[in-house]
């Protein structure tokens, strides 16, 4: 058996450290393992548009940026990023509208918005799942569940026979579950 090559992946703890030390490459790490996830609370738990998700996201790097040294470790860092581009897209809403009309729409959009925010987090998990596993079970998972291909279709793109799809889907299943009942 061949030994990975891959390099291994920092611990959240790893780079919060070496961000902490001003290391620029823990820093763009941090930012782009992230980076989907404060992409997601923006577009689907506030409904935000790709430009105005963009402008939260940089929001959030900033507020992280000036603000990590105030993260103590007692909780997940997704969580906590995750309250900081809450706190982004709320106050670029704000800023956005007056305040009546804002704090209406807050009201009525808070239960579904939980529901959302729940959502992204999950897709953010799972993504972040399929990332950690070998490029085969990626391929065929992202074929079966993300584009919602056939298994002949899957069998073509693949190289593989058609009976093997099944397996394979079944056999990276298994090999996801852990990941995402791991966390990050």
């Amino acid at each position: 058996m061949v030994a990975s090559s891959a390099p291994r992946q920092l611990t959240d703890e790893e780079l919060v450290r070496r961000c902490r030390a001003h290391d620029e490459e823990a820093w763009e790490t941090l930012l782009d393992r992230y980076a989907g996830y404060i992409y997601a609370i923006a577009t689907r738990g506030f409904g935000l548009n790709p430009e105005q998700a963009e402008d939260v996201l940089q929001e959030t790097a900033l507020s992280l940026v000036q603000h990590l040294e105030a993260y103590r470790g007692t909780g997940p860092l997704r969580a906590w990023i995750g309250a900081i581009a809450q706190n982004a897209a709320r106050q670029y809403l704000r800023r956005q509208k007056p305040s009546a009309e804002v704090a209406a729409e807050m009201d009525v959009a808070d239960a579904s918005q939980e529901m959302r925010l729940t959502q992204a987090e999950e897709a953010h998990a799972v993504h972040a799942a399929l990332e950690r596993l070998p490029a085969e079970c990626r391929d065929v998972l992202t074929q079966a569940f993300y584009e919602e291909r056939r298994y002949a279709e899957i069998a073509a793109a693949l190289g593989i026979p058609e009976g093997t799809v099944a397996s394979r889907i079944a056999r990276c299943l298994a090999r996801l579950r852990p990941l995402l009942e791991r966390g990050p």
